[in-house]
């Protein structure tokens, strides 16, 4: 059974939809006049203000830390960052050059065999190349010490070639049409500390500039930081035997381009303490390839804009293959030692993406948070091995375009709500679920937790949104309670009788929205008659890529979409629908099935609620029996003919015709 994930199939997922934003903080060092560059958790711009002090270390906003002295999201708004983080033209400043071929001292400069120890605060310009030598900086608490790298090769097969071991910061900056190159062998030490990374620093690291650093570490990890690891410019191309980039305290990535490819991790913050251990992406190209996860995150993750790309584990391709009862949602097996965690981006706490692009390729989830996530705006693609997105505990969705292209469950939390946003859902099983509340007894089996016992507390909750699911499994699952408030929902659910379109323990209820569903029959559930708003069920066939069409007596269509498998019943609800009139399913065009509407549910009724105590294993029609009165009255139980086939589309509610948006996935049967 894997670590951090819902054992049950019956999983809901809930979008906990928080705007988070970052703080970053700074060093323990603070400096009476400062420069620093604020970013606004509003529109992601920067703003600044400048003096002319370059030197102490990085003051935090007066609200308090990243995560305000907490662990939990991080707050953008408190984020700093300060002028030295950024390039500036050395041309017009003192500097001091080093030439490594042939390295000399000079003040700040010491030079031992093939050594080179700088140990005042200044900047130095590093070019040549240094065979098998190592580059240390050894310098007051309090000063902050700028390595240029012009065209700069330095290559070490003892320890790490370049080595910040006591400094304020070290800022790298990367001159426009240059290219330089750290290449490690071994992991060094420094009496019992050892140097875990070709560029290794005990202090504040910062990144800068627009030209090329060619990281290959043969040995452990890329580039680390002991404290925070800043990125404000230049391209970075990391090669490493184990992670790609450590900040302990935070990551934190404003601008450039970084290509990781990570035997380990990509990107990894590991103190579990308040106002650390997060990863920031505010900007820039992140394009990671990690044997393990691609993001690690110790407490928070947020991405608010920029582009990320990932792939993990292999891809979706290498995921464990899932066995276990679909029909019960039982606890999913996998068929191999799960001992190395491969999903895409990981949090601790929680996972936050208020905007950029996220596109993830992973062997086990794609977005995980071990409690909470929420979506806010960007753009997300990805494939997954097995959960899209999953948290935890909550799960909210804001808004944003979300596509899961694969999956084992698309979206699963506790808790999962969606107000507002599009997305896209393909699952092998569950397209959403909810499951794992202490009010089932943590995350058990169904048949522990629910099926014959009281239902959960999970919920999901549809409040806005366009929301269109494409499940062989249960297409929305709820281990509690399944509310549709608002917005647009369409399902394509099971074509097996082995789950159903719509499934919860708890109260389904539809109070708003237009619903549309499409699946088989044998697991039917319809919405009880606490509902707000009217809800339509027939029993009617269609094949993959049917158009099913509702419209009503005035032959104006209500909803439509294009079926991507095959169907023996449709659900649909809209503000539209009215007692005692009549509406008719079209397949491809022809009449399929007509029910007039004689309350808050009409027509084919399904199995209920599983929950209410053992042995209760449904209500009395119209709130979910087992049984229930057949379209048009036809109470014998006769399924209407199958109607012929043909090509496909879909028109919104009310609409005239036309092509709608097609469902998800594939248009096969399977």
């Amino acid at each position: 059974m894997k670590p951090n994930r819902l054992s049950t199939k019956k999983h809901t997922l809930r979008f906990a939809v928080i705007l988070s934003a970052l703080i970053l903080a700074g060093c323990a060092s603070t400096q009476s006049t400062t420069s620093s560059t604020s970013v606004s958790s509003a529109s992601s711009t920067v703003s600044t203000a400048s003096t002319s002090e370059e030197s102490g270390a990085d003051e935090t906003d007066s609200t308090g830390g990243a995560m305000n002295g907490t662990i939990g999201s991080v707050i953008e708004a408190n984020l700093s960052f300060k002028n030295k983080d950024f390039y500036i033209d050395y041309s017009t400043e003192d500097t001091v050059k080093i030439d490594l071929s042939a390295p000399k001292e000079a003040d700040g400069v010491k030079v031992s065999g093939s050594t080179v120890t700088i140990t005042e605060a200044g900047m130095y310009v590093l070019s040549g190349t240094l065979t098998d030598g190592q580059v240390i900086i050894d310098a007051g608490d309090e000063d902050d010490v700028r390595l240029v790298l012009e065209n700069a090769s330095i290559t070490c097969t003892t320890t790490a070639p370049i080595y910040a071991k006591n400094a304020d910061k070290v800022i790298i900056s990367l001159p426009e049409n240059t290219e330089s190159t750290v290449t490690d062998t071994i992991t060094g030490t420094d009496g019992d500390d050892e140097l875990t990374a070709a560029v290794f620093a005990k202090c504040d690291l910062s990144v800068n500039g627009t030209g090329v650093l060619n990281v290959n570490s043969n040995a452990n990890d890329g580039i680390t930081s002991e404290d925070k690891l800043k990125i404000t410019g230049g391209v970075l191309n990391i090669t490493s035997a184990d992670d790609g980039l450590i900040g302990k305290d935070a990551v934190l990535i404003k601008d450039g381009t970084v290509h990781i490819t990570a035997s380990g991790n990509g990107i990894k913050s590991t103190k579990s303490e308040a106002d650390k251990g997060y990863v920031y992406i505010g900007g820039g190209t992140v394009n990671i390839t990690a044997e393990q996860d691609g993001i690690q995150a110790e407490t928070g993750v947020l991405i608010s804009a920029g582009e990320v790309n990932v792939t993990a584990g292999g891809g979706s391709a290498n995921g464990e293959q899932k066995t276990g009862n679909a029909m019960f949602g039982g606890a999913q097996n996998t068929t191999a030692d799960e001992t190395l965690s491969t999903k895409g981006i990981k949090a601790e706490a929680a996972l936050d993406i208020t905007g950029g692009t996220v596109t993830v390729d992973s062997a086990d989830d794609s977005l995980h948070s071990n409690d909470s996530m929420t979506v806010s705006g960007g753009g997300i693609t990805v494939k997954s091995g097995d959960d899209g997105l999953h948290a935890d505990n909550t799960l909210t969705i804001e808004d944003g375009t979300i596509v899961v292209e694969e999956s084992c469950e698309g979206l699963e939390a506790i808790d999962l709500t969606i107000n507002g946003g599009t997305i896209d859902v393909t699952a092998s099983d569950d397209g959403l679920n909810a499951a794992g509340s202490s009010a089932e007894g943590g995350r058990g089996t169904a048949l522990e937790s629910g099926l014959y016992g009281a239902a959960g507390a999970d919920t999901i909750t549809v409040n806005g949104g366009t929301l269109t699911v494409n499940a062989s499994g249960d297409g929305l699952d709820s281990n509690g309670a399944l509310t549709i408030n608002g917005g647009t929902v369409y399902v394509s659910g099971p074509t097996g009788d082995g789950n159903g379109t719509f499934d919860c323990d708890g109260v389904f209820t539809i109070n708003g929205g237009v619903v549309l569903g499409t699946g088989s029959s044998g697991m039917l559930k319809t919405p009880t008659t606490d509902s707000k708003q009217n809800t339509i069920s027939v029993s009617c066939t269609g094949s993959a890529g049917d158009t099913v069409e509702v419209k009503g007596a005035d032959g104006n269509t209500l909803v439509s979409a294009v079926a991507p498998k095959s169907f023996t019943n449709v659900t649909f609800s809209t503000p539209d629908i009215t007692e005692g009139e009549t509406y008719t399913v079209y397949v491809n065009g022809t009449e399929a099935a007509s029910e007039t509407c004689s309350g808050v549910v009409s027509g084919a009724t399904g199995m209920g609620n599983f929950g209410g105590g053992p042995g209760n294993m449904g209500g009395q029609a119209p709130n979910g029996g087992m049984g229930g009165q057949m379209p048009n009255g036809n109470s014998d139980g006769t399924t209407p003919p199958e109607m012929p086939s043909g090509d496909s589309g879909i028109t919104p509610p009310n609409g005239n015709g036309g092509t709608p948006p097609q469902m998800p996935g594939n248009t096969s049967d399977t």
